[in-house]
Protein backbone atom coordinates (compact mmCIF):
# COMPACT_ATOMS: atom_id res chain seq x y z
CA UNK A 1 0.00 0.00 0.00
CA UNK A 2 0.89 3.64 -0.95
CA UNK A 3 2.50 5.83 1.98
CA UNK A 4 0.51 9.26 1.38
CA UNK A 5 1.70 11.92 3.01
CA UNK A 6 -0.68 13.71 5.63
CA UNK A 7 -2.17 16.80 4.67
CA UNK A 8 -2.70 20.16 6.46
CA UNK A 9 -6.00 21.94 5.83
CA UNK A 10 -5.68 25.73 5.72
CA UNK A 11 -8.36 28.36 4.98
CA UNK A 12 -8.00 31.80 3.70
CA UNK A 13 -10.87 34.58 3.11
CA UNK A 14 -10.39 37.91 2.28
CA UNK A 15 -12.58 40.84 2.30
CA UNK A 16 -13.22 44.38 3.27
CA UNK A 17 -15.70 43.60 6.21
CA UNK A 18 -13.21 41.60 8.92
CA UNK A 19 -16.28 40.43 10.65
CA UNK A 20 -18.15 38.51 7.77
CA UNK A 21 -14.50 37.38 6.58
CA UNK A 22 -14.02 35.76 9.48
CA UNK A 23 -17.31 34.05 9.77
CA UNK A 24 -17.01 33.05 5.84
CA UNK A 25 -13.65 30.88 6.94
CA UNK A 26 -14.51 29.98 10.40
CA UNK A 27 -18.16 27.63 8.40
CA UNK A 28 -15.66 25.84 6.58
CA UNK A 29 -13.42 24.63 8.80
CA UNK A 30 -13.38 21.07 10.16
CA UNK A 31 -14.13 21.29 13.83
CA UNK A 32 -16.29 18.31 15.76
CA UNK A 33 -18.56 20.82 17.02
CA UNK A 34 -20.56 18.09 19.27
CA UNK A 35 -17.22 16.90 21.05
CA UNK A 36 -16.83 20.98 21.61
CA UNK A 37 -20.06 21.37 23.34
CA UNK A 38 -18.55 19.67 26.66
CA UNK A 39 -15.50 21.38 26.76
CA UNK A 40 -14.18 25.04 28.15
CA UNK A 41 -12.75 26.97 25.15
CA UNK A 42 -10.24 29.99 25.51
CA UNK A 43 -9.41 32.69 22.93
CA UNK A 44 -6.20 34.10 23.23
CA UNK A 45 -6.19 37.22 20.87
CA UNK A 46 -3.02 39.32 20.25
CA UNK A 47 -3.92 41.73 23.10
CA UNK A 48 -0.65 42.47 24.78
CA UNK A 49 -0.19 46.42 24.26
CA UNK A 50 -2.50 49.11 25.95
CA UNK A 51 -3.56 50.48 22.48
CA UNK A 52 -6.42 51.45 20.40
CA UNK A 53 -8.06 48.77 18.31
CA UNK A 54 -7.50 48.79 14.27
CA UNK A 55 -3.49 50.08 14.26
CA UNK A 56 -2.15 46.64 13.27
CA UNK A 57 -0.66 46.10 16.77
CA UNK A 58 -4.21 44.26 18.63
CA UNK A 59 -6.49 41.85 17.28
CA UNK A 60 -9.51 43.44 15.49
CA UNK A 61 -12.08 43.39 17.68
CA UNK A 62 -14.46 42.43 15.00
CA UNK A 63 -12.67 38.99 14.27
CA UNK A 64 -12.49 38.34 18.19
CA UNK A 65 -16.80 39.15 17.88
CA UNK A 66 -16.85 36.90 14.75
CA UNK A 67 -15.04 33.70 16.62
CA UNK A 68 -17.87 34.33 19.84
CA UNK A 69 -20.85 34.58 17.46
CA UNK A 70 -19.58 31.29 15.75
CA UNK A 71 -19.00 29.46 18.67
CA UNK A 72 -22.64 30.59 20.25
CA UNK A 73 -24.37 30.00 17.53
CA UNK A 74 -23.11 26.58 16.88
CA UNK A 75 -24.64 26.07 20.78
CA UNK A 76 -20.83 26.49 22.30
CA UNK A 77 -21.35 28.36 25.54
CA UNK A 78 -18.35 28.06 27.30
CA UNK A 79 -16.01 30.10 26.33
CA UNK A 80 -13.48 33.01 27.87
CA UNK A 81 -11.40 35.58 26.41
CA UNK A 82 -7.76 35.73 28.20
CA UNK A 83 -4.30 37.04 28.08
CA UNK A 84 -0.80 37.83 30.07
CA UNK A 85 0.30 41.38 28.48
CA UNK A 86 3.73 42.38 28.34
CA UNK A 87 5.15 43.93 31.64
CA UNK A 88 4.03 47.39 32.46
CA UNK A 89 1.03 46.66 30.96
CA UNK A 90 -2.90 45.40 32.56
CA UNK A 91 -4.58 42.42 30.70
CA UNK A 92 -8.21 43.95 31.36
CA UNK A 93 -7.07 47.69 30.40
CA UNK A 94 -5.58 46.59 27.24
CA UNK A 95 -8.67 44.55 26.36
CA UNK A 96 -10.71 47.22 27.17
CA UNK A 97 -8.70 49.88 24.96
CA UNK A 98 -8.84 47.95 21.70
CA UNK A 99 -12.75 47.33 22.00
CA UNK A 100 -12.30 43.33 23.01
CA UNK A 101 -13.58 43.97 25.88
CA UNK A 102 -16.95 46.09 24.51
CA UNK A 103 -17.61 42.79 22.16
CA UNK A 104 -17.29 40.53 25.10
CA UNK A 105 -19.46 42.28 27.60
CA UNK A 106 -22.09 42.43 24.61
CA UNK A 107 -22.09 38.83 24.42
CA UNK A 108 -21.43 38.41 28.05
CA UNK A 109 -18.40 36.13 27.64
CA UNK A 110 -16.09 36.63 30.98
CA UNK A 111 -12.33 38.70 30.50
CA UNK A 112 -9.31 36.81 32.50
CA UNK A 113 -6.11 38.16 33.15
CA UNK A 114 -4.36 35.47 33.22
CA UNK A 115 -1.23 36.35 35.84
CA UNK A 116 -3.92 36.84 38.46
CA UNK A 117 -4.58 33.41 38.83
CA UNK A 118 -0.71 31.92 39.78
CA UNK A 119 1.70 29.52 37.47
CA UNK A 120 2.61 25.96 37.04
CA UNK A 121 6.06 25.12 36.27
CA UNK A 122 5.72 23.01 32.82
CA UNK A 123 8.96 20.82 31.90
CA UNK A 124 9.67 20.82 28.22
CA UNK A 125 10.40 17.29 26.84
CA UNK A 126 13.41 16.56 24.85
CA UNK A 127 14.17 20.26 25.89
CA UNK A 128 16.60 22.09 23.22
CA UNK A 129 17.34 25.21 25.17
CA UNK A 130 15.06 25.30 27.78
CA UNK A 131 13.97 23.19 30.42
CA UNK A 132 10.82 24.26 31.81
CA UNK A 133 8.33 27.02 31.44
CA UNK A 134 6.25 29.31 33.62
CA UNK A 135 2.61 29.13 32.58
CA UNK A 136 -0.49 31.16 33.34
CA UNK A 137 -2.01 28.08 35.70
CA UNK A 138 -5.54 29.06 34.63
CA UNK A 139 -4.69 27.79 31.27
CA UNK A 140 -5.04 23.80 32.60
CA UNK A 141 -8.64 24.98 33.16
CA UNK A 142 -9.42 24.66 29.85
CA UNK A 143 -9.93 22.21 27.22
CA UNK A 144 -9.38 23.97 23.55
CA UNK A 145 -7.66 27.14 22.72
CA UNK A 146 -8.31 29.29 20.18
CA UNK A 147 -5.47 31.68 18.95
CA UNK A 148 -6.37 35.03 17.66
CA UNK A 149 -2.81 36.63 16.13
CA UNK A 150 -2.40 39.30 14.31
CA UNK A 151 -0.84 39.33 10.48
CA UNK A 152 2.87 41.02 12.01
CA UNK A 153 6.47 41.20 11.21
CA UNK A 154 8.19 41.36 13.98
CA UNK A 155 12.29 42.62 15.05
CA UNK A 156 13.14 39.56 15.93
CA UNK A 157 12.08 36.64 14.95
CA UNK A 158 10.65 38.00 11.84
CA UNK A 159 6.87 37.20 12.03
CA UNK A 160 4.50 37.38 14.77
CA UNK A 161 1.53 34.78 14.44
CA UNK A 162 -0.49 31.74 15.57
CA UNK A 163 2.45 30.60 17.68
CA UNK A 164 4.54 33.53 18.80
CA UNK A 165 1.01 34.66 20.23
CA UNK A 166 0.93 31.77 22.79
CA UNK A 167 3.61 33.39 24.22
CA UNK A 168 0.83 35.38 25.88
CA UNK A 169 0.37 32.37 27.79
CA UNK A 170 3.19 32.35 29.36
CA UNK A 171 3.82 33.60 33.20
CA UNK A 172 4.31 37.77 33.68
CA UNK A 173 8.42 38.01 33.34
CA UNK A 174 8.79 34.34 31.86
CA UNK A 175 8.02 36.52 28.40
CA UNK A 176 11.19 38.13 29.18
CA UNK A 177 13.25 35.08 29.97
CA UNK A 178 13.09 33.74 26.29
CA UNK A 179 14.70 37.19 24.79
CA UNK A 180 17.64 36.20 27.17
CA UNK A 181 18.79 33.25 26.57
CA UNK A 182 22.42 32.57 25.87
CA UNK A 183 23.72 31.22 22.94
CA UNK A 184 23.55 27.07 22.47
CA UNK A 185 25.36 24.88 20.40
CA UNK A 186 22.14 22.95 19.44
CA UNK A 187 20.34 26.17 17.51
CA UNK A 188 21.86 25.50 13.94
CA UNK A 189 22.67 29.00 12.29
CA UNK A 190 20.89 31.73 11.62
CA UNK A 191 18.56 30.95 14.02
CA UNK A 192 19.11 32.38 17.44
CA UNK A 193 18.30 31.47 21.04
CA UNK A 194 14.96 32.97 21.22
CA UNK A 195 13.97 31.06 17.69
CA UNK A 196 15.01 27.82 19.32
CA UNK A 197 13.14 28.83 22.58
CA UNK A 198 9.47 29.35 20.58
CA UNK A 199 10.06 25.68 19.06
CA UNK A 200 10.62 24.34 22.61
CA UNK A 201 7.23 26.06 23.83
CA UNK A 202 5.23 24.73 21.06
CA UNK A 203 6.06 21.35 22.54
CA UNK A 204 3.82 22.83 25.37
CA UNK A 205 1.67 25.42 24.24
CA UNK A 206 0.16 24.75 20.57
CA UNK A 207 -3.22 26.03 20.29
CA UNK A 208 -6.09 23.77 18.82
CA UNK A 209 -7.20 26.13 16.86
CA UNK A 210 -5.77 29.35 14.74
CA UNK A 211 -7.65 32.43 13.80
CA UNK A 212 -5.07 34.50 11.89
CA UNK A 213 -6.63 38.51 12.02
CA UNK A 214 -5.04 39.78 8.74
CA UNK A 215 -7.98 42.56 8.28
CA UNK A 216 -5.25 45.05 9.21
CA UNK A 217 -1.92 43.48 9.91
CA UNK A 218 1.66 45.23 10.59
CA UNK A 219 4.57 45.44 8.47
CA UNK A 220 8.24 46.90 9.20
CA UNK A 221 9.39 47.09 13.17
CA UNK A 222 6.94 44.97 14.58
CA UNK A 223 5.23 43.74 16.75
CA UNK A 224 3.99 47.46 17.59
CA UNK A 225 6.47 50.46 16.16
CA UNK A 226 6.17 49.20 12.70
CA UNK A 227 2.98 50.60 10.28
CA UNK A 228 -0.40 49.24 10.09
CA UNK A 229 -1.24 47.89 6.83
CA UNK A 230 -5.01 46.68 5.26
CA UNK A 231 -4.75 43.22 4.06
CA UNK A 232 -8.34 41.88 4.89
CA UNK A 233 -7.32 38.67 5.08
CA UNK A 234 -8.28 36.16 7.35
CA UNK A 235 -6.73 32.56 7.82
CA UNK A 236 -7.87 29.95 10.01
CA UNK A 237 -6.67 26.36 10.51
CA UNK A 238 -6.33 23.58 12.88
CA UNK A 239 -2.97 23.34 12.61
CA UNK A 240 -1.51 26.30 13.80
CA UNK A 241 2.09 25.81 12.25
CA UNK A 242 0.44 25.28 8.80
CA UNK A 243 -1.48 28.70 9.34
CA UNK A 244 1.38 30.15 10.40
CA UNK A 245 3.35 29.06 6.36
CA UNK A 246 0.43 30.03 4.96
CA UNK A 247 0.47 33.75 6.38
CA UNK A 248 3.71 34.33 5.68
CA UNK A 249 3.84 33.41 2.45
CA UNK A 250 1.00 35.77 2.06
CA UNK A 251 3.07 38.21 3.37
CA UNK A 252 5.67 37.89 0.95
CA UNK A 253 8.27 35.39 3.08
CA UNK A 254 10.01 32.13 2.52
CA UNK A 255 8.34 30.07 5.31
CA UNK A 256 11.75 28.58 5.16
CA UNK A 257 13.52 31.61 6.18
CA UNK A 258 11.48 31.60 9.33
CA UNK A 259 13.56 29.86 11.76
CA UNK A 260 11.59 29.72 14.94
CA UNK A 261 8.74 28.22 12.41
CA UNK A 262 10.72 26.16 10.61
CA UNK A 263 12.19 24.67 14.14
CA UNK A 264 8.93 24.09 15.42
CA UNK A 265 8.02 22.25 12.31
CA UNK A 266 10.89 20.27 13.09
CA UNK A 267 10.38 19.74 17.26
CA UNK A 268 6.86 18.44 16.77
CA UNK A 269 7.41 16.21 13.77
CA UNK A 270 4.92 17.88 12.09
CA UNK A 271 5.38 17.58 8.01
CA UNK A 272 4.77 20.81 6.89
CA UNK A 273 5.74 22.10 3.56
CA UNK A 274 4.24 23.27 0.49
CA UNK A 275 3.47 19.72 -0.77
CA UNK A 276 1.54 18.84 2.28
CA UNK A 277 -0.70 21.86 2.84
CA UNK A 278 -4.33 22.10 1.07
CA UNK A 279 -4.48 25.68 1.21
CA UNK A 280 -8.77 26.51 0.21
CA UNK A 281 -8.79 28.19 -2.25
CA UNK A 282 -5.88 26.67 -3.70
CA UNK A 283 -5.00 30.09 -5.60
CA UNK A 284 -4.55 31.98 -2.51
CA UNK A 285 -1.25 34.02 -3.70
CA UNK A 286 -3.49 35.69 -5.61
CA UNK A 287 -3.89 38.07 -2.46
CA UNK A 288 0.03 37.90 -1.39
CA UNK A 289 0.83 41.26 0.06
CA UNK A 290 4.45 41.87 0.43
CA UNK A 291 5.12 43.13 3.57
CA UNK A 292 7.89 45.82 4.25
CA UNK A 293 10.59 43.89 6.80
CA UNK A 294 11.82 44.93 10.07
CA UNK A 295 15.36 46.55 9.43
CA UNK A 296 18.19 45.09 10.71
CA UNK A 297 19.65 47.76 13.03
CA UNK A 298 17.17 50.44 14.49
CA UNK A 299 20.16 53.29 14.45
CA UNK A 300 20.19 52.65 10.43
CA UNK A 301 16.52 55.12 10.00
CA UNK A 302 18.32 57.92 12.43
CA UNK A 303 21.58 59.26 11.50
CA UNK A 304 23.74 60.02 14.20
CA UNK A 305 21.62 57.73 16.49
CA UNK A 306 23.81 54.49 17.73
CA UNK A 307 21.82 51.98 19.33
CA UNK A 308 23.26 48.72 21.04
CA UNK A 309 20.96 46.33 21.20
CA UNK A 310 21.87 43.26 23.30
CA UNK A 311 19.43 40.34 24.79
CA UNK A 312 16.73 43.05 24.60
CA UNK A 313 12.81 41.97 24.18
CA UNK A 314 10.45 43.68 22.12
CA UNK A 315 9.31 45.92 24.20
CA UNK A 316 12.12 47.83 25.23
CA UNK A 317 13.08 47.88 21.50
CA UNK A 318 9.47 49.33 20.79
CA UNK A 319 9.86 52.30 23.11
CA UNK A 320 13.21 53.33 21.41
CA UNK A 321 11.75 53.84 18.37
CA UNK A 322 8.38 55.17 19.30
CA UNK A 323 10.53 57.69 20.88
CA UNK A 324 13.08 58.50 18.03
CA UNK A 325 10.20 58.90 15.40
CA UNK A 326 8.60 61.25 17.65
CA UNK A 327 10.78 63.35 19.38
CA UNK A 328 13.94 63.02 16.80
CA UNK A 329 13.29 65.72 14.27
CA UNK A 330 13.30 68.37 17.72
CA UNK A 331 17.03 67.13 18.56
CA UNK A 332 18.84 65.53 15.36
CA UNK A 333 20.41 69.51 14.26
CA UNK A 334 22.18 68.70 17.28
CA UNK A 335 23.96 65.41 15.96
CA UNK A 336 27.17 64.80 14.78
CA UNK A 337 29.70 61.53 13.82
CA UNK A 338 31.74 63.06 16.39
CA UNK A 339 28.70 63.80 18.90
CA UNK A 340 26.05 61.14 18.58
CA UNK A 341 23.19 60.09 20.48
CA UNK A 342 24.16 56.47 21.94
CA UNK A 343 21.78 54.31 23.51
CA UNK A 344 21.79 50.89 24.70
CA UNK A 345 19.05 48.10 25.46
CA UNK A 346 19.01 45.19 26.85
CA UNK A 347 20.71 42.78 29.57
CA UNK A 348 23.35 41.38 27.17
CA UNK A 349 25.00 45.30 26.40
CA UNK A 350 28.80 45.95 26.61
CA UNK A 351 30.12 48.72 29.15
CA UNK A 352 28.58 51.93 28.73
CA UNK A 353 29.82 55.76 28.54
CA UNK A 354 28.66 58.32 30.72
CA UNK A 355 26.93 60.25 27.74
CA UNK A 356 24.48 56.91 26.53
CA UNK A 357 20.89 56.49 27.06
CA UNK A 358 20.13 53.25 28.87
CA UNK A 359 16.40 51.82 28.62
CA UNK A 360 14.49 49.76 30.78
CA UNK A 361 15.26 47.81 33.60
CA UNK A 362 17.62 45.37 31.98
CA UNK A 363 20.64 48.57 32.08
CA UNK A 364 20.33 48.84 35.79
CA UNK A 365 23.38 47.35 36.35
CA UNK A 366 25.30 50.31 34.23
CA UNK A 367 23.00 52.87 36.07
CA UNK A 368 26.60 54.63 36.90
CA UNK A 369 28.03 54.98 33.80
CA UNK A 370 24.85 56.89 31.75
CA UNK A 371 21.10 58.07 32.05
CA UNK A 372 19.24 55.09 33.14
CA UNK A 373 15.63 55.45 32.07
CA UNK A 374 13.83 52.96 34.64
CA UNK A 375 10.94 50.89 33.27
CA UNK A 376 9.92 47.50 31.66
CA UNK A 377 9.04 48.95 29.35
CA UNK A 378 9.77 52.97 30.05
CA UNK A 379 7.40 54.82 27.44
CA UNK A 380 8.87 57.49 25.07
CA UNK A 381 8.47 60.46 27.23
CA UNK A 382 10.31 59.08 30.12
CA UNK A 383 13.27 58.38 27.28
CA UNK A 384 13.15 61.83 26.52
CA UNK A 385 13.06 63.08 29.82
CA UNK A 386 16.22 61.24 29.94
CA UNK A 387 17.65 62.39 26.94
CA UNK A 388 16.69 65.69 28.47
CA UNK A 389 18.52 65.14 31.54
CA UNK A 390 21.82 64.46 29.34
CA UNK A 391 21.93 67.59 27.03
CA UNK A 392 21.05 69.76 30.56
CA UNK A 393 24.23 67.17 31.73
CA UNK A 394 26.76 68.29 28.62
CA UNK A 395 25.99 71.76 28.86
CA UNK A 396 26.77 72.02 32.27
CA UNK A 397 30.23 71.17 31.29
Amino acid sequence: MENRKPTFKVFIAKGENAYSTTRDVLKRIDLDIEKLKNKRILLKPNSGRLVSERLGINTNPDVVAAVIDFFLESGIKDLAIGESPILGVKALEALEKCGIARVATERKIPLIDLDNHGSLIVKIPHKKIIDHLKICQKIKEFDFIVSIPVMKTHMHTQVSLGLKNMKGCLFKREKVKLHQLPFSRTIPPPAKPLDMAIADMSKVLMPDLTVIDGSIGQEGLGPSAGQARFVGLIIASRHCLAADWIASRLMGLNPRSIHHLQLAIKETGQDINDDTLLPEPKDFLKWKVIFKRPPEKISLQFKNVIVEDKDACSACLSSTLMFLQRYYKDFADYLTPQFPLRMAVGKGIGKQTEDTLLIGNCTIKQKDKGIFIKGCPPVASQIKLGLDKLIKKKSDL
